[in-house]
């Protein structure tokens, strides 16, 4: 009997054990305690399986053990089958044999509520030193070693096909159903793990472990949430540096939690923006669709990555190919037509002296049912200068001949170094299934096709994380408000600006609407007039805020704004804040919250009173980079009012960029003190000109 070898990585005896025990084992293999003996055999496990039932002797012919210290060693993995009531107790007994990790199925824990959350509790204290997946888990498969360790039926299915993907799932039912879409598209998986609730092993575990994994190219994952994200983004380095591609699919993009009383930022970041940028930081392909998270592994662990935007699509069936046409206009690709030699050497293969292509899709007519057209077409096409892909379209054929169009389209893949993707136009899941099988992206939807040339051609962003230095040194900050809590008003919060090297408008405050006047005449002909009060950081919503103002106005404007404040409730007016009017500035909200799952992250986006109208904006995780945020406001639509609009002059983006980093650099001063800080607007002047911070939300932490 082989013994296990105790000084083995715990996740290497989780995913590869040379012995299994099962506590619990049933004498029925139909029953679910059954289950876990049966699939080991039929599955072809070469290691020990030491069933624990303290009412058998045998199981399928193997020696049963009354309980778990009788065992003859100490198994690499044990499976607990037992209920919630009995798993705390097995884990503990399977501690002090030195056992490598226990999985336990059951529920009833955390996911139940207080009671469950200190059951999980115990159950991690038992386990000690022991790694433990689950609980609530359905476990894993192995599909390189033919190790399936799991008593669900939904990782039994039949012709199970290995290959480069692994999949994460934190929910076990949706791992048996990414397994059966997988196997009926003939995609090769080579792991899938359920995490459960994540008692001690979690999804950056099994990523870390997998990211070193021979037979693994990508990494597909479904999430709900990140319970430890630093382990996560250590697991995302790992698996760039050995040059594994992650793809994740989270659940949960509604923003509806995401509120905030103070700022407009918490309504513009809500916490699936954050994952974002997260999963943007970490190099991540975050897919929409949950139908993605198979088939853009199934591309991205076969085809070559895309280097161009140029598509060529082959067909024979032309409304098919319009479809797909639109798909590739639609994200962003062009399908141009193709070149004279690239025409001359279609004739060719299509044996018309008279063929002179002018558009593309390329439609082969029924030209293209003979296989050697198809292969020659797409050859050609792929070989040419003009094109970074093709697209094949399978048409009506495909259902009552699919050698017809599947052999040539397996045989062009054989020399292409260019992405090759096929979409089925009609519903042929057969011909779908050989072409992946085969290593041929094949799908059935022509978004889909779209899709995974995006995800080919995606190159992630190389951000260090850390902050760089602002282009010239700054004197050391310092918070002017040190020892503060709850909200700044706005004078106060652009004095915190302005001492991390945030300029402010041209602004004073008076005590009384008698001192407006005087005071606006040195700020220029036309002035805003603002309430100023900490009670109240929002002031246009009452009618306190007043633009396009003459000094000689002031006065009168500051006694009707002071009965605006009175009208609606607000008694404490700390004064009144003139502003020199600014005006052919772009406007540019940026703001700080702190993400309860991801930490610190600031905002950058479309500024002004309707900035949560515009919903235009970017969200950078803390530390930042200059980098970061250059790209940051490059994805923001208003970028093109920056860049000089329709002949208007370009605005300062250099400066932006400081001042954002120098506002990133504000809020990792301040630390764990400040719960919210926005300049909403920060004005963009014209280039050389640099920003001003027009109006500004600081809050303390009480």
């Amino acid at each position: 009997m082989a013994q296990p070898s105790v000084d083995r990585p715990p996740l290497d005896r989780l995913f590869r054990p040379r012995s299994v025990a099962i506590i619990g084992a049933s004498t029925d293999p139909v029953k679910i305690a059954g289950r876990p003996l049966r699939f080991l055999v039929k599955h072809g496990f070469t290691g020990d399986i030491w069933p624990v039932n303290p009412n058998a002797t045998e199981i399928d012919g193997l020696p049963c053990y009354p309980d778990i210290e009788s065992l003859p060693g100490a198994p690499d993995l044990a499976m607990v089958l037992v209920g919630p009531a009995h798993a705390e107790n097995a884990v503990r007994a399977l501690q002090k044999t030195g056992a490598g990790v226990a999985v336990v199925l059951a529920g009833g824990f955390a996911e139940t509520g207080a009671d469950g959350i200190r059951r999980q509790q115990a159950l991690r204290e038992a386990a000690g030193d022991m790694r433990l997946l689950g609980p609530n888990t359905i476990g894993l498969l192995n599909m390189t070693d033919g190790i399936t360790l799991s008593a669900s039926g939904a990782l039994d299915v039949e012709d199970r096909i290995a290959g480069g993907i692994a999949i994460v799932s934190q929910s076990g039912g949706i791992l048996g159903s990414l397994l059966s879409r997988a196997t009926a598209q003939g995609i090769g998986l080579s792991h899938l793990v359920a995490t459960g609730n994540e008692a001690d092993i979690d999804v950056g575990d099994a990523v870390a472990y997998l990211a070193r994994d021979a037979s693994t190219r990508v990494i597909a994952l479904y999430l709900e949430t990140l319970r430890k994200p630093e382990t996560f983004r250590h697991a995302a380095r790992l698996a760039a540096e050995n040059g594994k591609k992650l793809v994740a699919f989270k659940v949960g993009r509604s923003e509806a939690g995401a509120r905030s009383a103070a700022s407009h930022t918490g309504a513009l970041a809500g916490e699936d923006r954050v994952f974002d940028a997260f999963f943007r930081r970490i190099g991540a392909i975050r897919v929409d669709r949950y139908s993605d998270l198979i088939d853009v592994p199934a591309a991205l662990a076969t085809a070559p990555g895309l280097a161009g935007n140029r598509i060529a699509v082959v067909t024979h069936t032309g409304g098919a190919a319009g479809l797909v046409a639109d798909a590739c206009g639609m994200a962003g690709f062009d399908t141009p037509p193709p070149g004279a030699e690239t025409a001359k050497r279609l004739s060719a293969v299509l044996q018309d002296d008279g063929f002179a292509p002018d558009r593309n899709p390329v439609d082969l007519t029924l030209a293209g049912l003979d296989p050697e057209v198809t292969f020659g077409a797409i050859r050609a096409l792929a070989e040419s200068d003009d094109y970074d892909a093709v697209i094949a379209v399978a048409g009506s054929s495909s259902v009552g001949r699919p050698h017809l169009v599947a052999d040539p389209v397996i045989r062009a893949m054989e020399t292409m170094t260019k992405p090759l993707v096929v979409y089925t136009s009609p519903s042929a899941p057969g011909i779908v299934k050989r072409l992946n099988a085969a290593g041929v992206p094949a799908f059935d939807s022509p978004e889909t096709c779209a899709t995974v040339l995006a995800a080919l051609r995606y190159a992630p962003p190389d951000y260090a994380g850390t902050p760089s230095p602002p282009a010239e040194p700054q004197p050391a900050p310092r918070n002017p408000f040190a020892g503060r809590s709850g909200p700044l008003n706005e004078a106060e919060a652009k004095q915190l600006f302005a001492a991390f090297g945030i300029p402010p408008v041209r602004e004073c405050v008076v005590a009384s609407p008698a001192d407006a006047p005087a005071a606006a005449d040195t700020l220029g002909a036309r002035v805003v007039v603002k309430m100023l009060s900490r009670d109240l950081l929002h002031k246009t919503e009452i009618g306190g805020v007043r633009l396009n103002v003459s000094p000689d106005e002031t006065a009168s404007c500051c006694a009707d704004i002071a009965a605006a404040a009175a009208k609606a409730g607000v008694r404490d007016i700390e004064g009144y804040l003139l502003q020199e009017q600014i005006s052919g500035a772009v406007e540019i909200i940026v703001g700080f919250r702190r993400d309860p799952t991801l930490g610190p992250a600031i905002l950058v986006g479309a500024g002004g009173t309707l900035s949560e109208l515009y919903r235009d904006s970017e969200i950078c995780l803390l530390p930042t980079s200059g980098a970061e945020i250059r790209d940051a406001i490059a994805r923001l639509k208003i970028s093109a009012l920056l860049d000089g609009y329709r002949g208007n002059p370009a605005a300062d983006t250099h400066a932006l960029v400081e001042a954002v980093q120098r506002f990133a650099g504000m809020c990792t001063t301040l630390g764990d003190d400040l719960v919210e800080a926005e300049i909403n607007p920060l004005f963009v002047k014209a280039a050389e000109d640099g920003v001003a911070a027009a109006d500004g939300v600081v809050v303390f932490r009480d």
